[in-house]
């Protein structure tokens, strides 16, 4: 099983480093791709596996979403804690918002830290209200906060495990493997929310390729078409496009050129296919998934 991937997020302050250290684990600065800074915690837990906590501070997300798109659209859940005082909560309000207009968000837990300051702690029903999203009220530094932790990640846990159950089938021509580069494409495919399996013919090459299909088109929620002259050409190809066609599974062509795309499809809602620029064809790929399933 793929560990839990949880970025915890807020300002200055508010106990972000307090709350990633409830667990005790492996803690790492990283430096990603983009060259972001990571404070990176790797916990095991008993009855649950692995979990990896990643901590960036909420405005820096904000500030640079864009090169911190992949860790925010990759992460299992967002946790964005605040410290319970009104001026606090308005400003990480505002820097939500702003980032939920920026990148999409998957799942989104806040915590409401501090609540033990009767004086300044706004009540965790109103910043549910406020927010929106699911709240949590916890003091950081009191020792049962460590049990309510390890709680809400096996509630993530199985929420995870219950969304991560769509599967995609790929269909190309096995001659075209390497321009459409099918096995990076897939990998990269399966991190996102809500994706389980991702089924291309090279990773069952042992397979029949008749017996393949049979056994997996009918179990796949969406059918993606990377288009082409060779797969015109293909036997097997038109046979999995037109079984999809019958049993009414979503369709979503990749093409390169329009003209390849076949002719009973060619009403369908695709992609254009970019070489050069292969992350962003996959995020339009993991898009168009979204809005033809209608996940939110």
């Amino acid at each position: 099983m793929s560990p839990i991937r949880i970025l915890v997020t807020g300002e200055k302050g508010v106990g972000k480093t307090t709350i990633m250290n409830l667990l005790q684990g492996e803690t790492i600065l990283k430096i990603d791709d983009d060259l972001n800074e990571i404070v990176e915690n790797s916990v095991d837990i008993e009855g649950l596996g692995q979990a990896i906590l990643m901590e960036i501070r909420l405005d820096e997300l904000v500030t640079n979403s864009q090169g911190y798109k992949d860790i925010l659209e990759n992460s299992d859940t967002v946790i964005i804690i605040t410290n319970s005082a009104s001026t606090n909560l308005q400003s990480t309000y505002e820097l939500y918002i702003e980032l939920k207009q920026k990148v999409v968000i998957s799942n989104v837990y806040i915590f409401a830290n501090f609540q033990d300051k009767q004086e300044t702690a706004i009540e965790k029903e109103k910043i549910e209200e406020m927010f929106g999203e699911k709240t949590i009220g916890l003091s950081a530094v009191n020792t049962e906060s460590k049990e309510l932790m390890v709680s809400i990640i096996s509630d993530i846990s199985s929420e995870v495990n219950l969304q991560k159950n769509l599967v995609v089938f790929v269909s190309y021509a096995t001659v075209d493997s390497g321009h459409f580069e099918i096995s990076k494409i897939s990998e990269r495919l399966k991190k996102y929310p809500r994706i389980g399996d991702i089924l291309y013919w090279e990773e069952a090459l042992k397979d029949d390729i008749y017996d393949y299909m049979n056994n997996n088109l009918e179990k796949c929620d969406i059918f993606l078409i990377f288009c082409s002259d060779n797969s015109k050409g293909s036997e097997p190809v038109q046979m999995e496009w037109k079984a999809a066609l019958k049993l009414k599974k979503p369709i979503i062509p990749i093409f390169q050129d329009e003209h390849t795309m076949p002719a009973l499809l060619s009403t369908k809602l695709g992609i254009q296919f970019r070489k050069d620029d292969i992350n962003g064809t996959i995020e339009q790929i993991y898009k168009l998934i979204s809005k033809k399933l209608d996940l939110s």
